[in-house]
Order: C-alpha cells, then structure tokens, then sequence
C-alpha cells in the first residue's frame, strides 16, 4: 500500500473514512523553509522519511504518476515547483485525497499510507 495522507486535507473525514485509519496530525507549511539540496527546482519531491530524508520520487510532469512501491508509511514531501502551483495526491481509485498549498510548501511528517498517485502540478 502507498500514500501521503494529510492533517491540512479539507476532506479529512472521508478519507478517514475510506482508508479505515484515524485523522493525522502533520500540517502542511503553506510558506516551506528553504527547499532540501535533493528537491530541484521545478520539482515535487516524495521523501521516504520525516524531515526531507531518503528522496524517493521527484516529478516534475504534469499527468497522474504513480509513487514508487514501499512508500506505505510515514514520510515527508517538498513542493519546489513555480510559486503557486499545487500538487495533488490521489489513492489507488485514482480519487482525489489532498491538494498542496501553492509552492513553496512542504510537509515534514506524514503518512504515504493512502496516497498511490501525484499529479504534479
């Protein structure tokens, strides 16, 4: 199973629903901290770990990707991408489950557990 499933979600309660898991606590940064030196510009970056740590996917294209397998827990994920544009998270329905804040943002700590697609921009 993989996935990012966000606090900051406005949908929250039906994708707890849905993914039979409790409402997290991370809380994306709508203003991100400098971006990690892995994250080019222009990217979305998926990190195995909290904290920018272990890059596991960076997209850039604007179409439904699939994560890489083994992301089914905690993580984190950076937006570098043009300032203002939203990446946006899908489950394995391909249904969408969450929406970044514009660029730059970030999120330190979360749960890849119910998130199988990202669409970039």
């Amino acid at each position: 199973m993989r996935g990012f499933h966000r606090a900051a979600l406005a949908a929250v309660t039906v994708v707890a629903a849905l993914t039979a898991m409790s409402a997290p606590t991370a809380t994306a940064l709508p203003q991100a901290a400098a971006a990690p030196a892995d994250c080019p510009r222009g990217y979305f970056c998926g990190y195995k770990n909290a904290n920018f740590r272990n890059l596991a996917f960076k997209f850039r294209d604007c179409y439904l990707q699939e994560i890489p397998d083994g992301l089914n827990g905690g993580g984190s994920w950076y937006n570098n991408q043009s300032r203002g544009t939203q990446a946006r998270m899908y489950n394995k329905d391909k249904k969408l489950i969450y929406t970044t804040p514009g660029a730059p943002s970030s999120d330190a700590s979360g749960d890849w557990g119910p998130v199988w697609y990202v669409d970039a921009c």
